[in-house]
Order: C-alpha cells, then sequence, then structure tokens
C-alpha cells in the first residue's frame, strides 16, 4: 500500500514538474515572439529611414532609392541563405599536407589559400565580402 501511495505521489510530482517546465518554456516563448515584433519594427523603420535618407540627402529618384533598398535587400538575403545553407553541411576535412612536400610558388600558395577559402565560407560570402571591400576601400 506504501508502495503504491509513493508511485502516485512520485507521478504527481513529474507532472507537477512537466506543468511547470511547460508554463516557463511558454512565457519564454512568449517574450521572444514579443522581442521578435520589436526587432521586425526595427528594421521596418531602418529600412524607412534609408530611403528616405537616399531620397533627401544623396537627391536620390524614388525609383532609385527603391531599386538600392531592394538589391541591398536582396544581398542580405542571398548572404543569409548561403549561410543558412553551409550551416547545415559537416565541415570537410582536408588531408594534412606532407611534411616532406615542397612549398609551391607564391602564385600558387595563393591560389590554394583562395581555394580553401571558397570551401570553408562559400562562393557567395566570399563574393560579397569582396564587393564589400572593393566598396570601402573604393571610396576617397
Amino acid at each position: 500500500m506504501l508502495r503504491a501511495a509513493m508511485a502516485l505521489f512520485s507521478t504527481l510530482q513529474i507532472g507537477a514538474r512537466i506543468k511547470e517546465s511547460l508554463e516557463r518554456s511558454l512565457r519564454q516563448a512568449a517574450v521572444i515572439a514579443v522581442a521578435v515584433v520589436f526587432l521586425v519594427a526595427a528594421a521596418v523603420f531602418g529600412l524607412i529611414a534609408a530611403y528616405h535618407a537616399l531620397v533627401s540627402i544623396y537627391q536620390f529618384d524614388a525609383a532609385e532609392a527603391a531599386a538600392i533598398m531592394a538589391g541591398v535587400l536582396l544581398l542580405v538575403g542571398l548572404i543569409v541563405i548561403a549561410i543558412a545553407l553551409s550551416m547545415g553541411r559537416p565541415p570537410k576535412k582536408a588531408p594534412a599536407p606532407s611534411p616532406l612536400v615542397a612549398t609551391p610558388d607564391p602564385t600558387a600558395m595563393l591560389e590554394q589559400g583562395v581555394g580553401k577559402a571558397m570551401q570553408q565560407v562559400g562562393p557567395v560570402p566570399l563574393l560579397a565580402i569582396a564587393f564589400i571591400a572593393g566598396v570601402l576601400f573604393g571610396r576617397k
């Protein structure tokens, strides 16, 4: 009889813990949902502010400003997709080079480095990084 009572009490404790855990998860989900709403609102406000800055400060036409904003959003979306796709794949392990192999000439080393970067990062993010670096270093 005592064993049955203890089993029932243990079951009630497990049920209470599960209920408490579920309530905590629901509260966290509600807080995260509110935070996501504020983040989306901030992103929309930032996009509108950037559009108005392009039109008023930099004297772009409305269509040009909208095209610039669409291009930037497309670039950001492609970068996010490339990062999401690269996160799903397991990392490739390259075989360790033999210490007896002679070091190649500088051009081959540069080509090998770019090849490794292309394998690790992917072509789209690497292209985006090169584009942004070119724009930043090209400005005077």
